[in-house]
Formats: C-alpha cells, sequence, structure tokens
C-alpha cells in the first residue's frame, strides 16, 4: 500500500545534519553561544487557524480566538526554519487546526512553496493533515491527491458516539454529511485513516463502533482515549480494556479474511520503549498562526502553558533554553516510575500538565492506560504469531 499513513522513521544525513547545526541566517531564528541544545528538525505542525467549523466538546485547543489565522509571510518563514534545521533526507509537515480546510486557499500556498524549498535542498516532505472531513470537496481531494497528502479523518464510531461530542456550533451532528463523503474520498484516496477519540460515555459501545467505522470503508484506525482535566474511573478504563481486546480480536478476524485493515498499536511489539519522555522539542515544533513556537500543538492548545512553553518564533529566535529540559528527559523521572517494571514514555505532556499540574509526572490514569496498551499488544502478538504459523488463514 503507498497511501498507508504509517510513517516510517527516516534515515539520519550525516551532511544535512551537520547544516541543521549552523546558525539560521535566512530565518534570522539564531542558536545563541553557550547553549548546549541544538534542534535537529524532522518535523513541524502547522496550525494555520484555531478556527473551526464545529465545536466538539473534547477538543484539546483550549480559549484560543477563532480569528487566528496564519499568514503566508508567517507560513513560509516556518517552512524556511524547517529546511536549515532539518537533519534528515525527508521531513514531515502536518496541518492542523482548527479545522485546517477553513484555510485551503493558504494551503494551496503553502504547499508549493515548501515543495520549492524543499527540492532546493534535496530534501523530501511528507505532508499530513488532520481534518474532520466535513468541509472537503472534490477539488480538495484531487489537490490533495495530486501533492501526496496523507489525510487522517476524526470518526469517533457510528452516528450516536460521533455526534455525541462532533457537532457543529448549532449542535448537529456530523456524522451522515461525514459518512456520505467517504465513497467521494475513496475515489481519490485507496487507503482510508480515521481516529477513533473513545470517551468515558462511549466505552459500551466501542466493539460496534468500531465495526461500523469499518463498514463505511476505513482502512486504518487509530483508536485512542480522550484524555485531558477529567479522569477516567478504575472501572472505565476496565471496560475501556476489555472492549479494546474485544476489537483487536475482530481486527485479526477481519484480515485473516482479507480485508485491507491495520491498528499500529495491533502490530506493535510489547517491548519497552527505548526513551522515557515525549519526543516532542527533540526534532519537532509546532507553529502557532501568529508564528509562536512550542514543542507540541497540545502544549500549544493549552491556554495556561502559552507563557511557560513558548519557546520563540519564526520570525524572531528559538529560545534554546526553554527547550533543555526537553532534551534530558531522564533525569525529570519521578522516583516511581524508576522503579516501575512497566516502562514508559512518560505520558503526553500535556495531559500530564492538565492532571497532576507537572508536565514530567504521569496520572494514575495514564499508567493504567499504558498497562492496557501493553497488555492487548501482548496478546495481538500471540494472535499474529499461532495465525502466520497455522496455515489455515487465506493469502494477505
Amino acid at each position: 500500500m503507498a497511501e498507508t499513513f504509517v510513517m516510517t522513521e527516516p534515515c539520519p544525513s550525516a551532511e544535512v545534519a551537520a547544516k541543521a547545526h549552523r546558525a539560521d541566517e535566512v530565518s534570522g531564528v539564531a542558536e545563541p553561544a553557550g547553549v548546549s541544545v541544538r534542534l535537529p528538525m524532522a518535523a513541524m505542525e502547522l496550525n494555520l487557524t484555531f478556527n473551526c467549523n464545529l465545536a466538539c466538546d473534547y477538543c484539546f485547543v483550549h480559549n484560543k480566538d477563532p480569528q487566528e489565522r496564519m499568514s503566508l509571510a508567517t507560513a513560509t518563514q516556518a517552512i524556511v526554519l524547517l529546511m536549515d534545521h532539518a537533519a534528515y533526507p525527508q521531513v514531515t509537515i502536518t496541518l492542523i487546526g482548527g479545522e485546517p480546510l477553513l484555510a485551503f486557499p493558504l494551503i494551496k500556498q503553502i504547499i508549493p512553496y515548501a515543495e520549492e524549498a524543499a527540492r532546493a535542498r534535496h530534501i523530501q516532505i511528507n505532508w499530513g493533515i488532520t481534518t474532520n472531513g466535513t468541509l472537503l470537496t472534490e477539488e480538495i481531494l484531487q489537490y490533495f491527491a495530486d501533492h501526496r497528502m496523507n489525510m487522517m479523518l476524526s470518526i469517533d464510531g457510528g452516528p450516536e458516539t460521533h455526534d455525541r461530542y462532533r457537532r457543529t456550533k448549532s449542535g448537529a451532528g456530523t456524522w451522515h454529511r461525514l459518512a456520505a463523503l467517504i465513497p467521494l474520498i475513496q475515489q481519490y484516496r485507496s487507503w482510508v485513516v480515521a481516529r477513533m477519540t473513545v470517551s468515558p460515555a462511549a466505552i459500551e459501545q466501542m466493539v460496534d463502533d468500531f465495526r461500523q467505522i469499518v463498514d463505511l470503508g476505513i482502512n486504518q484506525v487509530i483508536i485512542a482515549p480522550a484524555q485531558g482535566a477529567a479522569l477516567w474511573s478504575l472501572k472505565e478504563i476496565e471496560v475501556y480494556g476489555r472492549n479494546l481486546l474485544a476489537i483487536m480480536e475482530e481486527y485479526h478476524r477481519l484480515k485473516q479474511l482479507g480485508y485491507p485493515i491495520y491498528i499500529d498499536d495491533f502490530e506493535k511489539e510489547s517491548g519497552p520503549d527505548e526513551r522515557w519522555g515525549c519526543h516532542a522539542g527533540i526534532a519537532s515544533l509546532a507553529v502557532a498562526p501568529n508564528g509562536d513556537l512550542y514543542p507540541c500543538s497540545k502544549l500549544l492548545g493549552l491556554a495556561d502553558e502559552t507563557k511557560r512553553w513558548k519557546v520563540g518564533n519564526v520570525h524572531t529566535s528559538i529560545d534554546y533554553g526553554r527547550l533543555e529540559p526537553l532534551q534530558d528527559t531522564a533525569q525529570s523521572m519521578p522516583a516511581h516510575c524508576r522503579r516501575c517494571t512497566r516502562k514508559c514514555y512518560g505520558g503526553c505532556y500535556a495531559v500530564n500538565a492538565e492532571q497532576t499540574g507537572n508536565h514530567f509526572l504521569p496520572s494514575e490514569e495514564t499508567c493504567l492506560f499504558w498497562v492496557v496498551t501493553r497488555e492487548v499488544q501482548r496478546q495481538s502478538s500471540t494472535m499474529r504469531y499461532s495465525c502466520s504459523s497455522c496455515g489455515n488463514c487465506p493469502a494477505m
């Protein structure tokens, strides 16, 4: 499958990495003397607008001005910053919001500029966009196909679950509008990707929601709990875990039948991660509509994080001192995490901040979700090997 949204880790290039470590002469984003941090970049998130045509209850963009939109000047400065710090032969640019399709005219200006800048530096761009999908048109789909844009749709399940949170500002549901667009999307994309965000209110319907997403013709699904300031109960996490196991079994059944489907968590091995701490601010940055820089879009989205985690602006400079705590996160690992036998990556910085007040301190909820994920991965690995050795499954 050529169009799978499964990103493989790019191979470092010594020549490009050396260029990434020099001062940013073109963009004016300078690396001050005496600072140990450097930013060999592999990816950038462009938050094109804080505006959205929906009003989803669990959106991570809190209290942002919907009038904030990125200008072409800011977008081009962000691209120059990425190109001048690129340390790999491939980089990823993800367009998000708000709803990024509200800025489609800007997208049509950004893409050719970035592709020309990348060609001049012998760099390949992998494009990505996360969208609620309701604004997709044939023109947009054709343009994205022409430029090999990876697209992830937000679909939470069937109409009851999806419309519980993903509504218009007038309160109308959006499932039927999105479902009606899937056949058109499939005319331009052989592989359709969706994110299924699971809220506590939807855990009992998880398996049915997954089936309805598959019935729509979705090929790749990212399943994740909606985490934020409101905590899940232990009982809710247990139900989530049982239903995730049931979805995993359904997934393998579909694969045995030859259905083109992929879920990354069900294909991973369950070994420990190599690094503790989120990868935000290590090789990627998020850009706000006004050009402010953050380690990631989720930290950008938190209202009370604006000053603490702002690390610069594309029009001025990067504050490498603020990035320094993210470079060696092991020193920030809580003592009980060091003793834990269930090695994890420490959770999402933004979720940690909302739930514990400390970006480097995961909540018990996060720890329990990690245990659930690892156990599902372990059982999925067993099913994969059992299936491949029995010889009774149809060829895939």
